[in-house]
C-alpha cells in the first residue's frame, strides 16, 4: 500500500471478524476468557484483544472500541513504503540448493517446513528459554518458526527466543498467516 492522503473512502464494507473462548464443560463462556475482534475496512485494519464474560455488553463496547479505532486509524493511515521489486528465481535446482546450504557449515543447521519448501537455519536461531524444553516443544518451536517465515515477520537469520512454546502456538492457532502482518516479530518471540 503506498502512501494514502485523507479519510479511506467509505465504499468498502466494514467487515467484523470475532473470535470467542470455546466453552468448557457446556456452559455459555468461561468467567473471563480472552476473546479476538478483527474489524476491517478497505485495506486498513485493527485488531484487538478483550475479555469476555459472556455478556452481550463485552461485545457491543468492543465492537464500539474497535470502531473508533479504525476510525482513527482511518483519519491518519500508516505509511507503508512499496515492497522492492522481486528478484527472478533460478530454474536451476542446483543454484537454489546451494544458496540454502550458504547457512555455515561450522554449526549445525535445521530445516524449518515452509509451505512451499524448506529453510536451513542455524540451530542457535531457534531457542526455547522457558517452560517445555523437550523434543516435542522443540519441533513445535520449529513449526512455529515456519509460520513465523511465512507470514513474513522473521528472516531466518536472526536469533529468536520462545519463552512458552506451547503458549505461542495456542496464541497463533486462530491466525492465518496474512493476519499476523498486524503483529510484530516480538509479539511472539524475544529477539536476541
Amino acid at each position: 500500500m503506498s502512501k494514502k492522503t485523507g479519510k479511506q473512502s467509505t465504499t468498502h464494507p466494514t467487515i467484523i471478524t470475532l473470535t470467542l473462548p470455546t466453552p468448557e464443560g457446556g456452559g455459555i463462556a468461561p468467567e473471563r476468557a480472552t476473546a479476538t475482534l478483527l474489524i476491517q475496512r478497505g485495506d486498513l485494519a485493527h485488531m484487538r484483544q478483550f475479555h469476555y464474560a459472556g455478556m452481550l455488553t463485552d461485545l457491543t463496547t468492543a465492537i464500539r472500541e474497535a470502531s473508533e479505532a479504525l476510525g482513527l486509524l482511518e483519519d491518519n493511515p500508516p505509511v507503508v513504503p512499496d515492497l522492492p521489486a522481486e528478484k527472478p528465481k533460478s530454474t536451476s535446482k542446483r543454484k537454489s540448493k546451494a544458496v540454502q546450504k550458504a547457512v555455515s557449515d561450522d554449526e549445525p543447521t535445521i530445516e524449518i517446513p515452509l509451505k512451499k519448501g524448506t529453510k536451513t537455519v542455524k540451530m542457535s536461531h531457534v531457542k526455547i528459554v522457558g517452560g517445555e524444553t523437550d523434543a516435542s516443544a522443540y519441533r513445535q518451536a520449529v513449526l512455529l518458526a515456519g509460520r513465523l517465515i511465512d507470514g513474513k515477520l522473521w528472516d531466518g537469520e536472526s536469533a529468536i527466543q520462545f519463552k512458552d512454546v506451547y503458549a505461542v502456538a495456542k496464541q497463533m492457532k486462530q491466525l492465518q498467516d496474512n493476519d499476523l502482518l498486524l503483529f510484530s516479530l516480538e509479539d511472539f518471540v524475544d529477539v536476541e
